[in-house]
């Protein structure tokens, strides 16, 4: 019986998690465009709600990050986005600039001037 307590706990808590992580494409900015699974895929870590981000979520963004050190402005775009998203998804900012590590990540760009200062 108790097994089944735990269990019901687990499953509200990630649904719970989903649901504060949930986003429409409508309520983000475009620089969001591409950036979907980041913020989709490591809603629960950067919501402070897993301890280490999944592997989903490592992938996601390895492929989000190398996309926009391509060039300056997918860094513009990358950080106009999480700065617009982290409020409305309730993203906790040190989650969020630890992620690279968390993820094994090199970065060409300081993930905390991205989440937190006037540009990169």
């Amino acid at each position: 019986m108790g097994e089944k307590k735990v269990l019901i706990l687990i499953v509200f808590v990630m649904a719970y998690g989903l649901a504060a992580t949930t986003f429409t494409a409508s309520q983000l900015p475009p620089t969001c465009n591409g950036n979907e699974g980041l913020l989709t895929f490591c809603g629960p870590y950067c919501g402070n709600i897993q301890p280490n981000p999944t592997s989903d979520c490592c992938k996601s963004a390895a492929s989000v990050f190398q996309r926009a050190m391509a060039s300056g402005q997918g860094i513009r775009d990358l950080c106009n986005c999480l700065r617009a998203a982290v409020p409305f998804l309730n993203f906790k900012e040190t989650k969020l600039i630890s992620l690279p590590d968390a993820c094994g990540i090199k970065l060409s760009f300081s993930m905390p001037l991205c989440v937190l200062g006037p540009g990169p």
